[in-house]
């Protein structure tokens, strides 16, 4: 994955589709400054990618947040008895 973003980030301006699968690791901060910085660059001037990213972002934050609270009581039992054929 790192030899790709490497070839990615060459040099030139970023289209949207490195941008998008450059997406996931922009925000979990795996990117080094410069790549982030060519990412940035990009975003200021594409609304579709600025939408994406935040929409990508909102999603990671919601994810984390439900996994947090947990399954309601009760729910592993149904669940059992469910593939039990119950």
């Amino acid at each position: 994955m790192i030899s790709r973003l490497v070839r990615l980030f060459r040099g030139r301006e970023l289209d949207c589709g490195e941008v998008r699968a450059a997406s996931s690791d922009f925000i979990d901060g795996d990117l080094s400054s410069g790549e982030s910085s060519r990412i940035r660059s990009h975003l200021e001037r594409c609304g579709p990618c600025t939408a994406f990213i935040e929409t990508l972002r909102a999603t990671i934050d919601l994810l984390h947040s439900t996994a947090a609270s947990g399954a309601p009581a009760g729910f592993r039992e149904r669940v059992q008895e469910r593939i039990r054929g119950g």
